[in-house]
């Protein structure tokens, strides 16, 4: 510990955590400490948690000049011997009322002894007496009474002295395991910061410090509300926060960051792209199926969604910094608090959607647009209807203005089936060194609600990546009104039925493959 000057005055005001930016990964804290300033200045830092990072403190003072930070790292064994102290005081207490309890029961048991020694012979006494002329009845009760009355004080003390026993025994139990807690808290490391200041005139200075702490994170959490009568879903976001630095954070100011400083600090680097060769000798060609889902980037129109309550965002480039409308209590013991972030009514078209060759069921679509002033990032949504909760789904990471899915849930009184026609039939032999190998498939659905229903169904064919292997439908075979998007080979029909109506749509198509190319993995 440094000395200092006299003229630099002592901190006056105890330290505060007034604000977190919490990352998925991290967390920046920043304390606030007031000190009287003339002059030079101290202001001191205590019980800095140790999941602080040294490299990372800050100070700054908009109403001094900060001249130097220094940080020490000390046990925590000063702050908590007054109460091990205590603990042992209150220890030795017990044990020695533990012990007089021992003795006193042991006291206890020999009275008992004594009074069942006392019935022994008063009932002799009797039965001799019994065959007297005249026994003296009067002595008789005086002895039963006598040793029935030595038996219920040991009786009594017995139950007493066990009772406290006990009770003292969960005392000192409960003791010993604090005083494990606080010796064991008292090894762990804590940092003391202290500012220097210049101050320029006399008045209050108020000095911040920052420092990141690891042990922190926090991940969305979404409820999804639907409402098809007004066209809408209410989408709340959540952010389950949880932090184990052991620095409860209360009352503080919580922003929530989307960055990730591991992975956004350091871009990548390109390196050096060398091409090599080595002979092999011919192989022939495999024919062979590669499943994948395409993605695609879809702009999602300008339709803002409406935000309630007083969420404010800040644009960080990359990221955004969403502020917690409310104070927040996140302690440090690694509990997680569930903290409300935003409220967006987003507009929506509700449509009934199946692809049976994955699901043979009708399911209902949300078709949304992100109108929240902050990317969705990725998280679970709890899904709501009128009739509750149906379910949860997982959330992909959706832009701002960004066109997205959710499901609310799957319909019974719309069916669907999928039946195979044919596949993989080999019956047309060789064309000029080409197989063709032809599928068909139909799909069978039906609309048992009390109102015309359109259902949309959904199948995909293969898109080659070759250019000699040829994919093509069937028109002929193929129910029309499909539409088809050809980067990804899915066509898609919608469907109108009325109450009881069923109807089928038939999907056939046809892939021509040299002959040349072994076709196992088709």
């Amino acid at each position: 510990m440094h000395t200092l000057p006299l003229m630099m005055l002592a901190l006056v005001a105890p330290a505060k955590v007034s604000s977190v930016v919490v990352y998925p990964d991290r967390a920046l804290v920043t304390r606030v400490e007031t000190v009287a300033c003339s002059g030079r200045a101290l202001a001191v830092f205590e019980s800095v948690p140790p999941a602080a990072e040294p490299s990372s403190f800050r100070a700054r003072s908009e109403d001094a000049t900060v001249e130097s930070l220094v940080s020490e790292e000390r046990p925590l064994r000063s702050e908590f011997a007054p109460e091990l102290e205590a603990l042992r005081g209150k220890r030795e207490a017990l044990d020695r009322e533990i012990a007089e309890l021992v003795d006193a029961r042991t006291r206890g048991q020999t009275l008992q002894q004594l009074g069942e020694s006392l019935s022994t012979v008063a009932v002799e006494r009797v039965k001799r007496e019994l065959t007297e002329p005249k026994p003296d009845t009067r002595a008789w009760a005086q002895a039963l009474d006598a040793a029935l009355d030595t038996r219920l004080r040991a009786a009594a003390t017995l139950s007493d002295q066990t009772a406290r026993l006990r009770e003292a025994q969960r005392e000192l139990d409960a003791l010993q395991a604090k005083q494990s807690f606080l010796t064991f808290s008292a090894e762990r490391m804590e940092r003391r910061v202290e500012v220097r200041l210049a101050c320029p005139s006399e008045g209050r200075a108020r000095v911040e410090l920052q420092y990141v702490v690891g042990g922190a994170g926090w991940a969305p959490v979404y409820e999804a509300r639907a409402d098809e009568a007004a066209g809408q879903v209410e989408l709340s976001t959540f952010a389950t926060v949880r932090q184990s630095t052991g620095e409860d954070w209360s009352g503080v100011r919580l922003v929530l960051s989307t960055a990730r400083p591991r992975a956004n600090a350091t871009p990548p680097e390109l390196r050096p792209l060398a091409l090599g060769a080595q002979e092999r000798r011919a192989e022939r060609k495999v024919l062979v199926r590669r499943d994948e889902q395409q993605q695609h980037a879809q702009a999602g129109g300008q339709t803002p969604g409406e935000t309630e309550g007083s969420l404010r965002t800040a644009s960080q480039g990359l990221s955004v910094q969403l502020l917690v409308p409310e104070l927040a209590q996140v302690p440090g013991d690694g509990s997680a608090v569930r903290l409300r972030v935003a409220r967006t009514k987003l507009k929506s078209s509700f449509v009934w959607r199946t692809v049976p060759k994955l699901h043979p069921v009708v399911f209902r679509v949300a078709r949304l647009v992100n109108g929240a002033p902050f990317p969705l990032l990725p998280g679970p949504v709890d899904m709501f209807r009128a009739s509750g909760f149906i379910g949860r789904q997982s959330l992909e990471q959706v832009p701002q203005g960004g066109a997205f899915q959710l499901t609310f849930g799957i319909e019974e009184s719309l069916r669907v089936e999928r039946v195979v026609v044919q596949e993989i039939a080999r019956d047309e032999g060789l064309f000029g060194g080409r197989r063709r190998f032809h599928y068909a498939y139909r799909f069978n659905l039906g609309n048992y609600r009390a109102r015309p229903e359109t259902v949309e169904v959904a199948e995909h064919i293969p898109v080659s990546e070759l250019d000699d292997v040829k994919v093509e439908l069937d028109n002929e075979k193929t129910t029309g009104g499909y539409a088809l998007e050809a980067m990804d080979g899915i066509a898609t029909w919608k469907l109108t039925l009325a109450p009881s109506e069923q109807r089928s749509v038939d999907l056939s198509f046809h892939v021509d493959v040299p002959s040349s190319y072994d076709m196992g993995g088709l």
